[in-house]
């Protein structure tokens, strides 16, 4: 060492540091040492080493937009992005002076690629322009329906979109042209007043052209016109009396359009006008009925005949014409009993027009053959007082028998019309009369009071041969129906249905008018009979 003073503290200098390792004594080599030398731990350091970038990576990526603004003056991209939400937000979504929202939000991108509200901006005017496509296909805008789906493809719209809105596209462009040859033959039928033939009429093609589109206003107000003129040939067939054809105007009407403003008024008019054919009918009904109790036959037939042609299915009205078919084959029967075969020919064939194939007309068929051969037995050639003094005994012989009118041609009836014929004014032929008429009525009465229906309805027919009509024997008929009609409510109730049914039918052949027919008939079908 040399003999310069060193300050105390002071830093050695390079020769001086050398100096001393060349003076200090180096040390004695150990012994070797009996395991190997630690190594170190190198996959921390290179974690140390790798953590830096990896956090600059990160960094980057999650300020990325705060970089770029940085590094892009901030004021001038938020311009450009408001301006192309504004023309996005008024549809602009593709403009050629690239102004539009799709050609400002790349015009971000061409200067900021990592830009999201631009991306986001272009994902929203590709969804835009699909919801555009969808809406001008509804309206039926095809050519913007068509621009905007460019639009959506050139920015990569999904397939499945695209494919659907193209399919309906084309769907609609056919339809459009069927369409159109429907509402040009249209018109040119509702021209010449083809309006309701099928299948080529004017309102079958407005119809078919609603079917394929609902709210076209050329075919709506064309079918608007022909219906409102159905609705006033509906009115004027009212007013002519023609309701059967006023109906099915009306119903053409609400076939082809229920909610046609026209048709709630006509219908109204329509119901008063059916009322008021109702109350005529039943009016028309009740005195027909009325003739026909009143003994007024041919009155009664054309009330019923007349009812029947409005509407052939009328119960009443058949049931009435029938009941005055029977009336008049029993005034038949009387007439040939008193051998006035010309007029009892003329009731017979009005019987037999008003209720052909009845029973009562058959039964008065014979009585005017059994006349017939009567009348030709009789003498000819003036009067037999002996034969008419028998022929007077035979009848009250018969009356003391109780068959008045039975058995046909031995009946007392019978002895009575071939004794008047001989002596009409004879004074022994008048009592054998007045007799039969007070035995006819005491029979009735008996039979009756005994409940022993059949017979009283016998009795009560030889009271008809000789009193033809009149409130008497139409009192007696009333009686005797509602007998029958009572005897039919307790088979009724025993489960007898035919006879319930038989009873019903000698009520009515009675009494036609008897207001407790219907009623009971109605129970006894729902009763099964």
């Amino acid at each position: 060492m040399n003999g310069t003073r060193k300050e105390p503290g002071a830093t050695p200098s390079l020769g001086e540091l050398s100096q001393l390792d060349l003076e200090r004594p180096s040390r004695p080599a150990g012994p070797p040492s009996a395991s190997p030398p630690r190594r170190g731990r190198p996959s921390a350091w290179w974690l140390l080493l790798l953590l830096p970038p990896l956090l600059l990576a990160a960094g980057l990526l999650q300020w990325r937009d705060a970089i770029s603004e940085h590094l892009i003056p901030d004021s001038e991209l938020k311009r450009e992005i408001a301006a192309a939400q504004d023309a996005l937000a008024r549809g602009e979504l593709s403009r050629a002076d690239g102004q539009g929202a799709r050609e400002r939000f790349q015009a971000v991108l061409a200067r900021d690629p990592d830009h999201l509200a631009a991306r986001r901006g272009l994902a929203d005017v590709r969804e835009a322009a699909l919801v555009q496509a969808r809406a001008a296909l509804a309206t039926r805008d095809f050519a913007t329906a068509r621009e905007r789906l460019a639009l959506a493809r050139a920015m990569s719209a999904p397939a499945a979109d695209l494919e659907a809105i193209e399919a309906e596209l084309a769907l609609r462009e056919s339809t459009d042209a069927d369409l159109a040859d429907l509402l040009q033959r249209a018109r040119e039928a509702q021209a010449q007043g083809f309006i309701e033939q099928l299948p080529d009429g004017a309102l079958a093609l407005y119809q078919e052209a609603l079917r394929l589109q609902p709210d076209n206003a050329i075919a709506l107000d064309g079918r608007r016109a022909i219906l409102a003129d159905l609705l006033r040939q509906a009115e004027a067939a009212m007013a002519a009396g023609e309701f059967d054809a006023a109906v099915a105007l009306v119903a053409r009407v609400v076939e082809s359009d229920p909610s046609h403003l026209g048709l709630p008024e006509v219908q109204a008019r329509l119901g008063e006008a059916r009322a008021a054919i109702e109350r005529g009918r039943e009016q028309a009904l009740l005195a027909a009925a009325g003739d026909l109790r009143a003994g007024r036959l041919e009155a009664a037939a054309a009330g019923f005949e007349a009812l029947l042609a409005k509407d052939p299915t009328s119960a009443e009205a058949r049931q009435g014409l029938d009941d005055a078919g029977a009336a008049m084959a029993a005034r038949a029967s009387r007439e040939a009993a008193d051998f006035d075969f010309e007029a009892a020919e003329e009731s017979l064939r009005l019987a037999s027009a008003w209720s052909p194939g009845s029973a009562a007309v058959a039964a008065a068929e014979r009585r005017l053959a059994q006349a017939r051969r009567a009348n030709e037995d009789l003498p000819q050639g003036g009067r037999d007082p002996a034969l008419l003094a028998r022929v007077l005994d035979d009848a009250r012989a018969a009356m003391r028998r109780g068959e008045l009118i039975d058995p046909p041609g031995d009946s007392a009836w019978d002895h009575l019309r071939r004794a008047a014929a001989m002596a009409p004014g004879d004074a022994g032929v008048r009592a054998a009369l007045l007799e039969y008429d007070r035995r006819a009525r005491a029979c009735f009465e008996d039979e009756l009071a005994g409940n022993r229906l059949g017979a009283a309805q016998a009795c009560l027919d030889a009271r008809a041969v000789r009193e033809r009509g009149g409130e008497s024997l139409a009192v007696d008929r009333r009686r005797l129906a509602d007998r029958w009609l009572a005897f039919a409510e307790e088979r009724l109730g025993a489960g007898e249905m035919a006879l319930a049914r038989r009873a019903l039918d000698a009520a009515r052949g009675l009494d036609p008018a008897n207001p407790n027919l219907a009623p009971f008939e109605e129970r006894l079908q729902r009763a099964g009979g």
